[in-house]
């Protein structure tokens, strides 16, 4: 059923042949626009097409699907989802044309990372020194890592002849970390977009193809492509499609960390793409006061006159941390009791608040504080809510699982091999996943966890049996820990068992739901996982704490934004000498999108002093973006 629009926002849903940039401000509606213009392009462009809805985050390719949940048959004729699920179903279905004999093993976690790093650095003598005369070896390998990942972003693929001068360190590491990956038939998330990239530029009979298949395309949260990410769209697209709608706000570009950077939706689809311009400043979610506010970090960035509601913004100053804390749990308490405020619809909740800050430390004495006072319920909005199990039983299951579906995967091989407490080191090649995980039980000496073992084996080889049976696989496990975990030191571990079998059968179902039965099997399910679109999402009640990255894209009637002082918002890394101006640009962008998260009253607070790790206090300076 389709919504109400203002005349522009009717405009950008019915403009659908040619390109189209639209400046959405915050608050403008723009996952309205965007919906309704995936429904007026089904309703009414006839022909044998999809649409292509290309997200930021899962989060809001949800919201899309269900906002558009009536539409039958809705997933045959759209594709919802991130640009790295995109891909991941284009590198699972033409991966073959650039050689791939099937679609490698996703290893999606940093940690995964981490340990073929130091694989790499184990196994290459000249490599090894220099890792071993690091100071902090932990930065160091993460500072690898970042290297890596900043290669792959700009679609830099490792080859011997390429031009490199082999005595280039980071480029030798890069060469012997995708040759580890490769060995163990794996991938690692950067991968997935350079492995797409490369199938459409090599082979431009399959860029024709998807050019055919999805004749609409509409993008949300363009400030925030990286290099790789347009460079995707546009060899997709080549110089025949454009009718590409990108939406994005330039004043919201917040990952520059991760290779994103505005110029490619305000100047590269401007003009590679010809794409007339359309400026969304409509307001239909902020308060005048919040708006006001934004407007000092970014002139004009949102239009006033469009609000209905008069709102409210505060800020203020504390002695130090503690006072501060105390006086938001404070104030917190006093709108709670106070249950209506004249610009909030419906009664005060927790529900309805939020407490943002720059970074998760600056939470520290908040937390304290709000730990004195266990009748405000509060929980921390994370980045990443992909599932994760947290009962050894569950993790082991999971490792398992991709050894089955992949027999090179060593990496987790060694980890279920760290977990049962024996050693990794294997003789035999094993063909089948199941067979390699066989021969692990003889070589374990602790009765119990021998025992255990032998249940999730049972488990195991019901998968490899029938893929499935994952629902029969869950149920051996969980049959097993009803019985056996009785005694009353047993209960927490049953509790946390039960609740990582019910996760897992959650994702199962919602994979059943999302993909034909002739679509389904294991490797599949875990490739999806990994994208995260998986996610059950929990209904958690109570006060939510985050930091600006983790609350983009939300919003609440009330919001605190704390700990707002030089060094900490902006972010010392920001200011620090030779900072660029970018970085500094990003900060404010920060600030702009945590002070847009609020939809009626803000309170922004800082304190005068702040106690530093060594125990001494640190006078503090308020933020230059207060004193805008």
């Amino acid at each position: 059923m389709s919504v109400k629009l203002s005349p522009k926002q009717e405009q950008i849903v019915k403009d659908t042949e040619g390109a189209l940039l639209v400046i959405a401000t915050a608050g403008s509606g723009k996952i309205r626009v965007l919906t309704e213009r995936v429904r007026y392009l089904l309703e009414n462009k006839k022909g044998h097409y999809k649409v292509l809805a290309l997200t930021f985050t899962n989060k809001a390719a949800e919201e899309m699907k269900n906002r558009l949940a009536d539409i039958p048959n809705l997933n045959e004729k759209t594709f919802i989802g991130t640009i790295h699920s995109f891909c991941l179903e284009v590198v699972k279905y033409q991966g073959s044309t650039i050689g791939l004999k099937e679609m490698p093993h996703i290893f999606e976690s940093e940690a995964d990372r981490v340990k073929i790093l130091r694989e790499v650095f184990e196994s290459n003598n000249h490599l090894k020194q220099f890792f071993l005369d690091a100071p902090d070896k932990q930065k160091y390998l993460h500072e690898c890592l970042n290297f890596i990942s900043s290669q792959k972003r700009k679609l830099v693929i490792p080859q011997y002849d390429n031009g490199w001068h082999t005595q280039e360190l980071q480029f030798i590491l890069y060469q012997e970390y995708q040759k580890l990956l490769t060995a163990q038939n794996a991938v690692d998330f950067d991968d997935i977009l350079v492995l797409a990239h490369k199938i459409f530029v090599e082979r431009p009979k399959v860029a024709e193809l998807y050019r055919n298949i999805y004749r609409y395309i509409c993008i949300d949260e363009a400030q925030d492509l990286n290099y790789a990410q347009y460079g995707i769209i546009k060899a997709m697209c080549g110089d025949i499609h454009r009718n590409v709608l990108m939406v994005g706000d330039p004043n919201q570009a917040i990952y520059g960390f991760n290779g994103s950077d505005k110029k490619y939706m305000c100047e590269s689809f401007k003009k590679h793409f010809n794409a007339e311009v359309i400026r969304l400043d409509e307001n239909y979610r902020s308060s005048k006061a919040v708006i006001r506010r934004a407007n000092r970090l970014n002139p004009r960035a949102i239009d006033e006159k469009t609000a209905k509601i008069e709102g409210e913004t505060q800020v203020l100053s504390f002695e130090d941390e503690e006072a501060e804390a105390s006086w938001i749990v404070g104030k917190i308490k006093s709108l709670l009791q106070s249950k209506n405020h004249p610009d909030i619809e419906g009664e005060i909740s927790l529900e309805k608040m939020a407490v943002l800050a720059r970074n998760k430390y600056v939470f520290k004495a908040l937390e304290n504080t709000l730990e004195e006072n266990p009748s405000i319920y509060y929980f921390y909005k994370k980045t990443n809510e992909l599932s994760k199990s947290e009962s050894d039983i569950m993790k082991i299951f999971d490792l398992g699982t991709r050894i089955i579906v992949n027999p090179l995967d060593e990496i987790h091989f060694s980890l279920i091999c760290e977990v049962i407490g024996i050693d990794p080191q294997q003789d035999v090649p094993y063909k089948k996943g199941i067979e390699k995980l066989e021969c692990l039980k003889q070589k374990i000496k602790d009765p119990l966890i021998r025992e255990q073992f032998d249940v999730i084996l049972e488990a195991w080889q019901i998968l490899d049996r029938d893929e499935t049976k994952f629902e029969q696989a869950l149920e051996t496990i969980n049959a097993y820990v009803q019985v056996e975990f009785n005694d009353e030191e047993d209960v927490p571990q049953k509790a946390l068992i039960s609740s990582d079998i019910e996760e897992w059968k959650n994702l199962w179902n919602k994979y059943k739901q999302q993909f034909l039965p002739e679509y389904r099997s294991l490797k599949h399910f875990r490739s999806v996982i990994a994208m995260g679109t998986l996610q059950v999402i929990k209904n958690i009640r109570g006060l939510t704490l985050g930091t600006v990255h983790s609350v983009k894209g939300l919003e609440y009637d009330i919001v605190f934004l704390m700990g707002m002082t030089e060094g900490t918002f902006p972010d010392y890394r920001a200011i620090k000498s030779g900072a660029s101006a970018a970085a500094l640009q990003e900060e404010k962008n920060n600030a702009f999108v945590a002070v847009t998260r609020s939809k009626r009253l803000l309170y922004i607070t800082y304190p005068l002093k702040k106690l530093m790790p060594w125990g001494d206090y640190q006078d503090q300076k308020i933020s230059r973006f207060l004193e805008l």
